[in-house]
């Protein structure tokens, strides 16, 4: 007989609750962490670092080109900007003990700029699910959290608002929006982690919240537009009014298509009763939408997914705090949960296309080809979203019903949400609140004690509740994301406003001479530029037309406009937008 000589895994040692010194941890920490576990987060936290950029890719590419500068560029300074705020005191704000009881924020102050942050336990024993891992680790991948979903706001700027301005918002709401959102959801003294809502790796704190902060920006820009709060109340009340007769369009279509079924039994031809005021009232939804753009580059949008998608596998296969089977479980869920909606997307478009449900006089047959690649990424999206809360808590085979029921779900509130919020053109709120509410609900119904405990740690947080209790509970904790972010947004958004007046009305009361002689607000005050300019070709003129001497004489001196003449671009670009 064939002998080989192999080295065979010894069986892993019992794991024991053990008290010992801090200072003994700090000298051998190798006795007290698995080194895997440590491994797999840190590759966790470089893959959630990861989709910041990829953000940057897909709003810039489905983005207005005039914006896509903007678009491209801010994600990542604001990832910056909240990483340090996130080292200073958020980190203490969001994951330490409070100092008044109750309290929406932490406190410790040996955690405030990473002071005394190290070696220090999270993990079993300490009111977090998953095995231990280091603080410092700890605050590494939960600092990227609160990065990305910075990065996720900023979907919601095109149009209207300068970089410099927004860093500042996205300072302030950081502080006020997200710290407690996400202290109340993970950590052990969140009323909401008290009650046993279950949110693996962000539906609440992180989709919901990015998703409500659009929506918000998007209700404080109309109104600022329109100057006029009724007008808004009124496109409200008519936006509710067009919902309601949407939903009972199948129910009016049948009764109408049985009415015109007796009349031909009778002998008559009756007109179609209604066709006229459905196609008016399709007109002046279009022009409510106001007129689309194109899409800057949707090779930017699939290159950007494509990386989301690869940046997810640490975004929720690191929530489970280290490498495990549960880990392994949560990446395959998010994997089956993005193809399901993808593919969805996909089925959707092509049933439109096939029984045109689209207008085929404004949309030419081409078209499609670019809905379909924009309907897959919205889908597939809509899929990571909705498994994000729910990754950790539910048995790989129900991913696909998260990812088909969010995609449905999106698709249709994109639609809804295009008339009232024509501030959101990227529409973040449809696919990251919508699909983190439609998680967040599923999660409740479906998840699993035995996937809970393929970490070998975790248990089922309130095993005596009822399917229905746990669905009311994780309903609550949206529901309370929902409402608690769109008023302290606009609280934010209308303090800033109180500040820049304040600012404005001082200097050019109170100064004379240069201060007076300026628009302070238009053109000093954080006043900044990302914008791309008009897609156009310039050339130089012809010398026989024009005296003046050739700009490339010049030697060094930049070119200037009133060298060039501008000339219509050619028909392989993309045309200017008016």
């Amino acid at each position: 007989m064939e002998t080989v000589t192999l080295y065979a895994p010894q069986p892993a040692p019992t794991l024991l609750s053990v008290s010992v010194a801090y200072s003994d941890v700090l000298e051998h920490p190798e006795r007290y962490y698995l080194g895997s576990d440590i491994v797999w987060m840190l590759i966790s936290s470089a893959l959630v670092f990861l989709m910041i950029p990829s953000l940057s890719l897909i709003y810039a590419g489905i983005g207005n080109r005039s914006f896509a500068l903007t678009l491209f560029r801010l994600p990542l300074v604001t990832g910056a900007f909240v990483g340090l705020q996130w080292v200073f005191w958020g980190y203490a704000l969001t994951f330490t003990r409070s100092i008044l009881p109750a309290s929406w924020w932490g406190g410790e102050s040996r955690a405030f700029a990473l002071t005394d942050v190290l070696a220090r336990p999270i993990g079993e024993g300490d009111g977090v699910d998953g095995p231990s891992i280091p603080e410092l680790v700890y605050v590494l991948y939960e600092g990227m959290f609160a990065s990305f979903t910075a990065a996720l706001v900023c979907g919601g700027t095109m149009h209207r608002v300068r970089p410099a301005r927004f860093l500042i918002f996205i300072s302030i709401w950081s502080l006020v929006v997200y710290d407690p959102v996400a202290r109340w959801s993970w950590d052990p003294d969140g009323w909401s982690n008290k009650h046993g809502t279950m949110d693996f790796a962000g539906g609440t704190p992180v989709h919901i919240v990015s998703g409500t902060t659009v929506a918000a920006f998007a209700i404080f820009c109309s109104i600022e537009r329109r100057n006029n709060f009724k007008d808004f109340v009124q496109a409200v009340k008519k936006f509710i009014k067009k919902l309601s007769k949407r939903i009972a369009r199948p129910w009016v279509d049948i009764w109408r298509t049985l009415v015109m079924c007796v009349a031909c039994c009778l002998g008559k031809q009756p007109e179609d009763p209604g066709s006229h005021s459905d196609e008016a009232e399709e007109e002046e939804e279009e022009e409510e939408r106001g007129v689309p753009f194109e899409p800057y580059n949707l090779n930017y949008l699939v290159l950007g997914t494509a990386l989301l998608w690869f940046g997810w596998a640490g975004f929720n296969g690191g929530s489970a705090l280290g490498g495990n089977l549960r880990a392994v479980s949560a990446w395959t869920s998010t994997h089956v949960a993005a193809c399901t909606g993808g593919t969805v997307g996909i089925l959707v478009i092509w049933y439109s296309k096939t029984f045109a449900w689209l207008n085929e006089e404004s949309r030419p047959e081409q078209a499609y080809d670019n809905l379909t690649v924009i309907y897959f990424c919205d889908g597939a999206i809509a899929g990571l979203v909705a498994i994000t809360p729910a990754s950790g808590y539910v048995p790989v085979w129900s991913a696909a019903i998260f990812g088909a029921t969010s995609a449905l779900f999106v698709l249709w509130l994109k639609k809804q949400s295009s008339i009232l919020l024509r501030e959101d053109p990227l529409q973040v709120f449809a696919v990251h609140a919508g699909g983190g509410f439609i998680g967040m609900l599923l999660t409740g119904l479906l998840a699993s004690g035995t996937t809970i405990g393929l970490d070998g740690h975790s248990k089922m947080p309130h095993p005596e509740y009822t399917k229905g209790q746990r669905f009311g509970y994780q309903l609550l904790d949206a529901s309370a994301g929902i409402g608690y972010t769109f008023f302290a947004t606009l609280a934010i958004l209308y303090f800033m406003k109180l500040v820049v007046y304040i600012f404005r009305h001082y200097f050019t009361s109170h100064h004379t001479g240069w201060w007076a002689a300026t628009d302070f607000d238009d053109h000093y005050f954080l006043k900044d530029e990302f914008r791309a300019t008009e897609l156009q070709e310039w050339i130089r003129s012809s010398p026989t037309n024009d005296p003046r001497p050739s700009p490339l004489s010049q030697g060094s001196q930049p070119l200037s406009r009133q060298h060039l003449t501008p000339v219509q671009a050619s028909p392989g670009l993309v045309q200017p937008t008016p």
